[in-house]
């Protein structure tokens, strides 16, 4: 169950400096310290940059990494969470495309992307291995069920979330121009069928041959969107979440309650 207090988002469409982790990390620290929020976010992959290619496993980041230190001590200082994407090194040989979660206390875990996108110029199994888990991340807010780009087009895996106690729903992203329309209409479709807030971000800007389209935006359990940055500009979008909106909308549309088991079949864990 949420805190009845509303919690406060900073969503970044931002640009990364491609191979520069200690560069990508010091930029997600100066703004974690800046923001003044109870959860910051910045999109998939934004540590490495996207398109890393081979260089995918010598960019890896473990979740004790020496590396991610200066977001431990922003998230202290700051009293805030930080979730920013990026390749992890589950362990020798195999990297995931990754959503790390930094806590105030240093804690630092992660997500690992389930669905790898692999057609027309994106070929993310290549060099990343899917995840096979979708976790819950209890933070003193609310419970967050975090997403990667491309996952969100298998709504089976935020039913599960929500299902599991998730209240927000945040997708990090790396979503070309070409994705931008079917990406507009399947977050706020991802709130009214879960009854959920939904979060996003997104890269934004020329990488390798890509353009990124940004549009980070957030949007209440009934579908009203609390904001969005401009697409095709870098900006951070500041909303605040009312966990008050989660049960009149629960009421009104009540999706969770009707779900019947034999509609889900085994979705995993």
């Amino acid at each position: 169950m949420a805190t009845a207090k509303p919690t406060r988002l900073a969503l970044h469409a931002a640009t990364p400096r491609l191979g520069d982790v200690e560069a990508n990390v010091a930029a997600v620290a100066k703004a974690a310290a800046a923001d003044k929020a109870d959860l910051v976010a910045f999109p998939e992959l934004f540590l490495s940059g996207y398109n890393i290619g081979d260089d995918a496993q010598r960019l890896a980041l473990t979740l004790d990494d020496e590396r991610l230190d200066p977001l431990r001590t922003a998230a202290r200082k700051a009293k805030t969470h930080i979730v920013a994407g990026g390749p992890r090194k589950v362990r020798a040989g195999v990297t995931t495309n990754a959503a790390f979660l930094v806590r105030p206390d240093g804690t630092t875990e992660a997500y690992d992307k389930r669905v790898l996108a692999n057609y027309t110029t994106f070929q993310e199994g290549l060099f990343f291995q899917p995840g096979r888990t979708t976790p819950i991340f209890d933070l003193p807010f609310g419970k967050v069920g975090l997403s990667i780009c491309y996952d969100l087009f298998f709504p089976e895996f935020q039913r599960r979330q929500v299902l599991n106690g998730a209240d927000l729903l945040l997708n990090i992203s790396a979503s070309p121009t070409t994705s931008q329309r079917f990406f507009e209409a399947l977050i706020p479709a991802r709130a009214i069928e879960n009854c959920a807030f939904v979060a996003y971000t997104n890269l934004v800007g020329p990488q390798d041959g890509i353009v990124f389209w940004g549009g980070a935006q957030a949007w209440t359990p009934r579908a009203h969107r609390l904001g969005r940055s401009e697409p095709m500009k870098p900006g951070k979008l500041a909303v605040e979440l009312d966990w008050d909106d989660l049960a009149p909308a629960r009421e009104f549309r009540p999706t969770l309650r009707d779900v019947r088991a034999e509609d889900l079949g085994d979705l995993g864990a």
